[in-house]
């Protein structure tokens, strides 16, 4: 027959016991913000409870399963940025030169559907403009020139040609818990665009940051690809 040891406890025990309730009470408390921690619920763009909202869903202000828009972002349920804009165009690299002033496309001209402060954020799902403004959140409207260049081809080329930016088939991102390169971390068909410094999903952005992919402390983020 088998034996049942039986575990006495006397006091000597008590020091552990207390230390393993407050361990459960600590993560217990700090379960909730971890689950939350890495996703677009809470983040900037996390709509909910905004006037103009016509539901509860977070994704269909950009996304929609069905009848979207034909832009180069997954499902764009949002009305396209269609205006002429004034880009960066200061520089005196002449390796540069041939894409000065070059107009956004890409993802960065789904992020101008509601960064330039023109379109109304409202504007999603085929329905008009509810006069609602973007404010508050610093708009950049058609002059973007003053902010750092977008939609521009960053690849090898032109990290030679500039002598002052790192390869980025070859230099590491850096990004936490990533291995890859500037190229497969950051751009986008080998162009420069607002989502590489931004995570507009916030899966990977750094807290009480503005969605940054990594922290600027030091110019941390920019030494990424600037070689100075």
């Amino acid at each position: 027959m088998q034996k049942h040891r039986i575990m006495k406890f006397d006091g000597s025990n008590c020091g552990m016991n207390r230390t393993l309730s407050v361990m459960m009470i600590m993560l217990i408390v700090l379960i909730p913000p971890m689950a939350m921690a890495g996703t677009i619920m809470g983040s900037a763009h996390d709509f909910r409870g905004y006037r103009w909202r016509r539901s509860g869903e977070i994704c269909t202000p950009c996304h929609a399963p069905h009848t979207t828009r034909p832009l180069p972002a997954p499902l764009w349920n949002l009305e396209a940025a269609m205006h002429t804009y004034t880009m960066y165009a200061k520089t005196d690299r002449p390796a540069a030169a041939d894409q000065e002033n070059r107009r956004p496309d890409g993802m960065s001209k789904t992020c101008l559907s509601c960064h330039d402060g023109i379109l109304a954020p409202d504007r999603y799902g085929g329905m008009p403009d509810g006069g609602v403004d973007l404010t508050g959140r610093d708009p950049v409207g058609t002059d973007p020139s003053s902010n750092h260049p977008v939609s521009f081809v960053y690849d090898t080329a032109l990290a030679t040609a500039q002598q002052d930016l790192y390869d980025p088939s070859k230099r590491l991102s850096g990004l936490a818990g990533s291995t890859g390169t500037i190229a497969a971390d950051m751009l986008f068909a080998n162009q420069m665009e607002c989502s590489s410094c931004h995570d507009v999903h916030n899966t990977k952005a750094v807290p009480e940051t503005k969605l940054l992919v990594k922290d600027n402390a030091g110019s941390l983020l920019c030494l990424t690809c600037h070689n100075k």
